[in-house]
């Protein structure tokens, strides 16, 4: 994509801003994060900034059990690891695949700099027992910091952190996506947690326990 001089500079001085800010997205840590059954990844640097392979997660503790896409055209990576489109409104897509047991609680965070998400457009999609499924969650705004003026003004727009939260427990869901476009061009993506809590299986010990106990019920009432 060719860049004209003022809007060479807008990403310029965009990606300054967007180190200046690096690391304080002001996400929050759930609860449940590094205990058992629970997977997590964070994207702080991406390196694809349209379609495949996407994005593995980079952040300490990723297990990769999903993968950041942006899909519209226009995008690039900015040399702070960003994904910017100055061309087009980003398409962002969440998807994750990895999950051998069912899940439960899904706790997304994302952060944008410049323009900010359409976030009557998140939701996520998945299928369960019943067949596809279709959510939508409250956005919990985390933190806005303000650059100036609205974009394209070079190193303008706000920071915005947000989370969205689902419980799928009892759904029967092993695998979803969630997808959010910008509202306008000029969105640099910034940073991105997913953390899911799985649904435990039973164990074989329990089991095995319970399976005794009613074969010694079944002895007694033979007696």
């Amino acid at each position: 994509m060719r860049l004209s001089f003022c809007q060479f500079l807008g990403v310029a001085a965009l990606a300054a801003s967007c180190s200046a800010v690096a690391g304080t997205n002001g996400f929050i840590a759930p609860a449940f994060r590094g205990q058992p059954d629970t997977t997590f990844t964070g994207w702080e640097s991406f390196t694809v900034g349209i379609g495949e392979p996407g994005n593995a997660g980079d952040l300490p503790g990723s297990n990769n059990s999903a993968r950041f896409y942006q899909t519209a055209p226009g995008a690039m990576v900015l040399g702070s690891g960003n994904i910017y489109n100055g061309a087009d409104k980003s398409q962002f897509e969440v998807r994750y695949t990895a999950a051998s047991q069912s899940v439960g609680l899904v706790s997304l965070q994302i952060r944008t700099l410049g323009t900010e998400l359409s976030y009557d457009s998140l939701k996520l999609v998945g299928a369960g027992d019943t067949g596809p499924i279709t959510l939508t969650a409250t956005r919990t705004e985390l933190d806005r910091i303000s650059f100036g003026p609205p974009p394209p003004n070079p190193g303008s727009g706000v920071g915005v952190s947000s989370l969205w939260q689902w419980d799928l427990s009892g759904l029967g869901v092993d695998y979803f996506s969630v997808s959010v476009a910008a509202a306008e061009i000029n969105l640099s993506l910034d940073s991105a947690t997913l953390d899911v809590q799985l649904v435990p299986e039973p164990t074989v010990v329990p089991l095995a326990m319970l399976g005794g106990a009613l074969l010694m019920l079944c002895r007694r009432n033979q007696r």
